[in-house]
């Protein structure tokens, strides 16, 4: 199934779920869209924060938190909160969630906005690669733009 690339609010998804790209120290981070979900899901980030700390969860692998609506999960996408987004650890991720989703009950997901702007261009063509061939829907937000809804209606 195609990936459907948009610039919009991931906060209005659609989607079963929604990933957010995170640190695998499980310390905040500040940007805008971060700093919303941390005040609307703080257990969740307390819930992920805790794993990290005690080693369940590493750089390249996803954690989900299926108390909210829509479930959140997290993208261990970087070493630490101050670290580079790492291509395999996004990499990893897009293999997992492409060859795993069914298991994992995974019936749709939006990913936020991954990595900085310089970043971009070279996480675009891995998450392509590995979630393109998998029959997971799939809705990729490039840049966050706070309050606009750009899914389509049938997503």
């Amino acid at each position: 199934m195609p990936v459907t690339y948009l610039s919009g609010d991931p906060l209005l998804t659609r989607a079963q779920i929604l990933a957010v790209g995170h640190n695998a120290r499980g310390r905040a981070e500040l940007g805008a869209l971060e700093t919303l979900l941390f005040t609307r899901q703080p257990a969740a980030f307390a819930s992920y924060s805790k794993h990290c700390r005690s080693g369940r969860i590493t750089a390249g692998q996803l954690w989900i938190w299926r108390e909210s609506q829509p479930m959140l999960a997290f993208l261990a996408v970087r070493a630490s909160a101050v670290g580079a987004t790492r291509v395999r650890y996004v990499e990893s991720i897009a293999l997992t969630l492409a060859r795993d989703y069914q298991r994992d009950g995974i019936r749709s997901i939006a990913l936020a906005p991954l990595g900085s702007r310089e970043e971009w261009p070279y996480l675009k063509p891995v998450l392509d690669r590995w979630l393109s061939r998998s029959a997971l829907p799939c809705i990729v937000y490039e840049q966050y733009l706070p309050g606009v809804q750009a899914e389509p209606d049938n997503f």
